[in-house]
């Protein structure tokens, strides 16, 4: 059997003075951590209106999965979305109308020195789509990357798990009023190795040594008020913990990392090559309290050949979630696209807005009500410009995969 250990970077703990110490979640810098986040969403319209030819309707499926893996050497990031969609309009006579698109980045990071400063990257993106225009799907698109790049993300879900966790326990009576850091910290520690201890006992068994560990935490740091956890103390952990019958934990992430390096299209979507890139990356992560999480994301991209249609892109990711509480998420975001054409065409400037109210439901499903409001200036490079802003207010059904 593997033993199962820990690592860790640093751990920072701030003091102010006459005051105890305040523990945040940007304290927590274990080098090894995995997060992932993976939803199945559908949605579907139906008009039937009596002033039209028949029924119209619009079916919207879409799969999305974000993974990171960090060590201390290394660090795998990789991203999945896949939609699909089936349309059919209300004039007499028309016919359903069906596309499909699947697409995956894989970036992974080599630590020169195996902490959080310098690092050499390469990436890979793949694209695969069927438009509702075409009778058969596009080929593949494929673009490679390489560089170095500076700077680490941290993944603190297992500290804001054990604040939870602390915070559930005392309402119940079960721990001290007052936890200190240390025992939180210790407490995030084993939160964090669950994927070892799955590895190590299977999954069926694991959690009764899990937690088990985490009581022995608790214990050591005199923070458990009889001693022992108590029957209800292991139900509450299992309903803060497990994705089946609680909304779990927000995923956290803090840090940043800048990059810089050369791209490669060895396929479009009409099966072509393309020109090399010189590409630059920033993305930025900070949980805000205890109860919000921001995220940006800003890159750019030079095309070297002065043929190209464009000349460069940039394209920068804003979003914030917000906890409402602990059934509700209030997630934001902002995309906006700038395409700089090179020789002919408009340049293109596209936003999209959107803000999404989450509903946790039993059985690892939500309910999402998401108004999005879009807009595009100029038309180049298969963006279409808008007379204004497009306006879509939608209602799903998501199921948590992990």
């Amino acid at each position: 059997m593997n033993k199962i250990k820990l690592s860790i970077a640093t751990i920072s703990i701030l003091f102010l003075s006459n005051s105890a110490s305040a523990i945040e979640l940007t304290d927590y810098k274990v080098i090894e951590g995995t997060y992932s986040d993976a939803y199945l969403n559908g949605s579907l319209n139906i008009n039937d209106d009596s002033d039209k030819d028949q029924t119209s309707y619009n079916a919207v499926v879409k799969a999305d999965l974000e993974s990171v893996y960090t060590t201390a050497p290394y660090t795998l990031n990789y991203y999945i979305h896949g939609q699909g969609s089936t349309v059919r309009g209300s004039e007499d006579n028309a016919s359903r109308e069906s596309q499909y698109s699947a697409t995956a980045y894989i970036k992974g990071n080599r630590y020169i020195h195996d902490d959080d400063t310098y690092y050499f990257y390469g990436d890979t993106k793949l694209g695969y789509q069927k438009l509702s225009t075409t009778s058969s799907a596009s080929d593949p698109y494929v673009e490679v990357g390489a560089g170095v790049g500076y700077g680490r993300m941290y993944i603190a879900t297992p500290l804001a798990s054990a604040m939870r966790i602390a915070e559930d326990l005392k309402e119940y009576k079960i721990v001290r009023p007052a936890i200190s850091d240390k025992a939180l910290m210790e407490l995030a520690k084993v939160i964090g190795l669950e994927d070892e201890y799955v590895s190590k006992y299977g999954s069926n068994e694991y959690r009764q040594y899990w937690y088990s560990d985490m009581e022995k935490v608790l214990k050591e740091n005199k923070a458990l008020v009889n001693d022992s956890l108590s029957a209800t103390g292991v139900v509450r952990l299992n309903e803060v913990l497990s994705t089946n019958d609680a909304r779990g934990v927000l995923s956290r992430l803090h840090g940043w990392t800048v990059q810089a390096g050369v791209g490669q299209v060895l396929s479009d979507y009409n099966g072509d090559s393309g020109d090399t890139t010189v590409n630059a990356e920033f993305d930025y992560a900070l949980p805000i309290g205890y109860t919000s999480q921001f995220r940006e994301t800003l890159a750019t991209g030079k095309v070297l050949d002065n043929s190209s249609a464009f000349d460069y892109k940039i394209k920068n990711d804003v979003s914030y979630t917000y906890e409402l509480s602990d059934k509700i998420d209030w997630i934001n975001t902002w995309d906006l696209q700038y395409l700089k054409a090179n020789n002919s065409g408009d340049d293109v400037t596209a936003n999209a807005l959107g803000t999404t109210f989450r509903y946790y439901l039993a059985n690892q499903l939500t309910f999402d009500t998401t108004l999005t409001l879009s807009n595009v200036d100029g038309t180049n490079l298969g963006l279409k410009e808008t007379k204004g802003w497009n306006t879509a207010l939608t209602s799903s059904i998501s199921y948590r995969l992990k």
